[in-house]
């Protein structure tokens, strides 16, 4: 079972909680109130606590690595290993409660293809050996990870999960209610809808990674870490990515947008690094 697969597990489990007819007089309107005109309020919604994040993210992170090879010494993986438990100390002055109770642990994974990192809700870490070259340095790697930690901080990952369900549920319920029916206006209505909350689920995702750039800023920084490498960090992204299609498609900002924050954001977390220093 993969991270997919468990969160279509907690979809499935949750949709017997409830009386159907009391989901459809409660969580539609919600569901369609919220993605309308109230995303703040999506963005601080939550259903599981810190320590079903821990639990979730202990399960997934075994199911993940038993598909993987990973490397255990040498060079890159001292280095992993030292960029993030110098992250995970600084994580502990920017939130001391949370970080105090996930079970921060890092993999580095032999995959020269993938240029990718990730940090679990609770924790649990793992590199990926081709994101290495392009962060060419301990800052370089403390960009990719202070963000990956900032997601966790931040709980971004059970968060987006609450928000698909209630969002899932609201979408489903709603067709039912406007057309009255099954048949083919519903099941139009119903697509209609559900391009509609999973364009409110991408702007979220793009919120995220805003957030998590920005308070990963601040953990590199305070680890002692030059946060200005997170703008050349950025542009070898850029660089690798190639032709991009429009912001409002994709789950991730532009590379020249975020780029854009970072450098509004600099003067504000210099100071941190040159204190670190």
């Amino acid at each position: 079972m993969n991270i997919a697969n468990i969160i279509r597990g907690i979809g499935n489990r949750a949709s017997g909680f409830y009386p159907q007819g009391l989901v459809a007089r409660v969580l539609a309107p919600v569901a369609l109130a919220m993605g309308a005109s109230s995303c703040q309020i999506l963005s601080d919604f939550n259903t599981f606590s810190p320590a079903q994040d821990v639990q979730m993210g202990e399960q997934a992170y075994g199911e993940i690595l038993a598909g993987e090879t990973t490397i255990g010494s040498g060079g890159q993986y001292n280095q992993v290993v030292r960029v993030t438990q110098n992250l995970v100390n600084a994580a502990q002055v920017v939130s001391p409660d949370l970080a105090g109770l996930f079970k921060w642990q890092v993999s580095l994974i032999d995959s020269p293809g993938t240029v990718n990192a990730f940090c679990l809700p609770g924790g649990k870490m793992a590199v990926y050996t081709g994101i290495l070259s392009v962060a060419q340095s301990d800052a370089g790697l403390a960009v990719v990870m202070g963000h990956e930690i900032a997601h966790a901080l931040e709980r971004h990952g059970t968060s987006a999960v609450s928000k698909q369900m209630v969002l899932q549920y609201g979408s489903v319920i709603a067709a039912g209610a406007i057309l009255g029916g099954e048949g083919t206006d519903s099941e139009m209505a119903g697509m209609a809808i559900a391009l509609a909350t999973s364009l409110t689920t991408l702007q979220f995702g793009r919120s995220a990674e805003y957030e998590a750039d920005l308070v990963g800023l601040e953990i590199m920084a305070r680890a002692g870490y030059d946060p200005r490498e997170a703008v050349g960090y950025r542009q070898r992204m850029d660089a690798l990515g190639g032709a991009a299609g429009p912001e409002w498609l994709s789950t991730h900002p532009s590379n020249a947008n975020r780029i854009r924050q970072i450098q509004e954001a600099l003067p504000g977390v210099i100071p941190l690094y040159e204190a670190a220093r």
